[in-house]
């Protein structure tokens, strides 16, 4: 089943009748491109086999992508801020679908009812939120089985291709694909820039190096770690080290050149000399002498 505000005609109809416009401080650009929605649909379902995966959607908007979600008959949170969407769930997608659960308002403020839940995430992200919106989920959700989300092309391109202290962080939960460029033209209205579809995967247990930080005190070290050591653009690690205000703490800053020693990481590399792997086994080495 496809939502009865699929094409541009029939959301500006929707305007019309309701008096409305999309919301720029939402980030509200409708897909409008049945062949997107219908990949997002068939990528991710081999990805939620099992019968006790639920689903969720993060900004569901005019449900372009919800009904064909909520077709496949799992358990679904739907999570919507605008009230005018909000509305529209209630009037005409919930009563044709049992198995749908609303929570109104903001995303960040709801997310923690799918934190307990094994679940699959769909999400077209508001850039200024894109970030927070994935760190919650990632670092929270702990049986979370991936997700697929719209996000700004550049972003997607940071994402997998640069050594960042964003895509380093990531690492450490999940892996990061680049599934597919989704052009502008595709939404309505159309934005200013292309946007792209990522899919996040859990790590594998049985893969190389598939140490994660555990519990809040080990995602804080290994977020203070990659902040002290990405400070500043292209500086030596011991640099930053130095003066980076995330190192003031001297028995953090010890801890972290004893680690280093530890890794066999030259003080003089920069960061993004460095891969994934010796990120993630300088992490486990500060967490190892700080836990002593």
């Amino acid at each position: 089943m496809k939502s009865p505000y699929s094409t541009i005609s029939q959301i500006q109809t929707f305007f019309e009748q309701k008096g409305i416009r999309a919301q720029k401080k939402f980030g509200q650009n409708f897909l409008i491109d049945k062949n997107i929605v219908e990949y997002i649909v068939n990528t991710a379902k081999p990805l939620f086999a099992e019968d006790d995966v639920s689903l969720a959607e993060i900004g569901i908007g005019l449900g372009t992508l919800t009904y064909p979600i909520l077709s496949l008959g799992k358990h679904t949170d739907l999570f919507e801020i605008d009230f005018a969407y909000i509305q529209l769930a209630k009037d005409e997608i919930l009563p044709k679908f049992p198995k749908a659960n609303l929570f109104a308002g903001d995303a960040l403020e709801n997310l923690h009812h799918i934190f307990p839940k094994k679940v699959f995430v769909f999400g077209n992200l508001p850039y200024h939120l894109t970030t927070e919106i994935i760190n919650t989920l990632i670092i929270h959700c702990r049986n979370f089985q991936g997700g697929i989300f719209m996000v700004q092309k550049e972003f997607a391109e940071r994402l997998v291709k640069e050594t960042s202290s964003l895509s380093v962080f990531l690492s450490a939960f999940c892996e990061v694909k680049y599934l597919k460029t989704v052009h502008k033209n595709c939404f309505f209205p159309i934005p200013k820039i292309h946007s792209a579809l990522i899919l996040l995967s859990p790590k594998k247990e049985n893969g190389k190096h598939h140490w994660s930080p555990q519990s809040e005190r080990e995602v804080e070290v290994w977020s203070r770690m990659l902040r002290t050591v990405f400070w500043g653009k292209r500086k030596q690690i011991q640099v930053s080290l130095r003066e980076s205000p995330f190192s003031d703490d001297p028995i953090f800053r010890e801890a972290l050149a004893e680690a280093l020693v530890r890794s066999k990481i030259p003080p003089t590399k920069r960061p993004e000399e460095l891969n994934r792997e010796q990120f993630l086994n300088l992490g486990q080495h500060l967490l190892d002498i700080l836990s002593k």
